[in-house]
């Protein structure tokens, strides 16, 4: 399996990807979400379909669990499909990374969007944190990436959720391209 470095990705690409996984989740369609993960993960990790399926089995995995047990989460089974998703994404990585680390960051940002009363802990700051992880960045390096990312997922509402305000998608997609243009920005090797 050739390695890549993830650095290189098309990020501004991923915004635009992203912004539609992100409708797909808030929205409950799962399906057409299954698809989009799988074209983010061959993004991101410039990789082949098989990789590519492994990858979004596993985060798919991961996010499907946490949304469909709030309230009573099963933070080991979440944690699990994240270190396997990590895992896989680290051995295809030019530069391996702590991938259970990088899973419990992941984990621990999720949660403090859902219950930021619970952390004494920023959203910003634990965005930093798991993206620096993989990315073998300091944290202070994201902080804009950070913020733009805090501020997209802040905005969101579920479809049919009692009270939800309707999401407004065109901000949201402006936001998260400032979100990748800022990460990629700061993932760039200086020379």
């Amino acid at each position: 399996m050739a390695k890549v470095d993830l650095h290189k990705a098309d990020y501004l690409k991923a915004a635009e990807i992203e912004t539609e996984m992100w409708r797909s989740y808030y929205n409950h369609q799962f399906l057409r979400l299954a698809w989009q993960l799988l074209i983010f993960m061959r993004n991101v990790f410039q990789c082949g379909w098989i990789l590519a399926i492994r990858l979004a089995w596993h985060g798919g995995m991961a996010a499907m669990i946490y949304r469909r047990h709030k309230g009573h989460e099963n933070y080991l089974r979440v944690l699990k499909s994240l270190v396997k998703f990590y895992k896989i994404g680290s051995d295809h990585a030019l530069a391996p990374f702590d991938y259970h680390k990088a899973a419990q960051l992941e984990l621990e940002w999720w949660d403090i969007h859902r219950y930021p009363k619970k952390y004494d802990k920023s959203l910003e700051q634990s965005i930093a944190k798991a993206a620096g992880v993989v990315y073998a960045c300091k944290p202070e390096v994201l902080k804009k990436y950070a913020v733009y990312r805090a501020e997209a997922a802040e905005m969101l509402t579920h479809e049919g959720d009692q009270h939800a305000v309707k999401n407004d998608w065109p901000q949201i997609e402006n936001i998260l391209q400032q979100t990748w243009y800022s990460f990629n920005q700061a993932v760039q090797p200086k020379n």
